[in-house]
């Protein structure tokens, strides 16, 4: 079973929402190993990256509904995420490496 090319963005946003509601969870149950705020700013780096890949996906298919929803899901994502990692990043500076 194959996803059309055109709902490989919407899979994406979906797939990196999960991960990144999982390594947050994650972080507070195993905090020796994912709880490190080093290895948690740089997965959540991965991930703000995959939700711009995700978003120039959904810019580029042809259906307008998709097209809007790529823009204002990954966009509002983006934008969270990144506001997250500076505060991580901020909470990492004060803790020290």
């Amino acid at each position: 079973m194959s996803i059309n090319k055109e709902f490989k963005s919407i899979s994406l946003t979906i797939c990196l929402l999960v991960v990144a509601f999982t390594i947050f969870t994650l972080g507070r149950t195993f905090p020796n190993t994912v709880g490190r705020l080093d290895v948690t700013l740089w997965i959540y780096l991965f991930i703000d990256i995959g939700f711009i890949v995700s978003l120039i996906l959904g810019i580029r298919t042809k259906k307008p509904s998709i097209r809007w929803f790529s823009i204002i899901a990954n966009g509002i994502l983006i934008i969270l995420l990144s506001a997250f990692m500076f505060l991580l990043f901020i909470a990492y500076g004060i803790s020290g490496p």
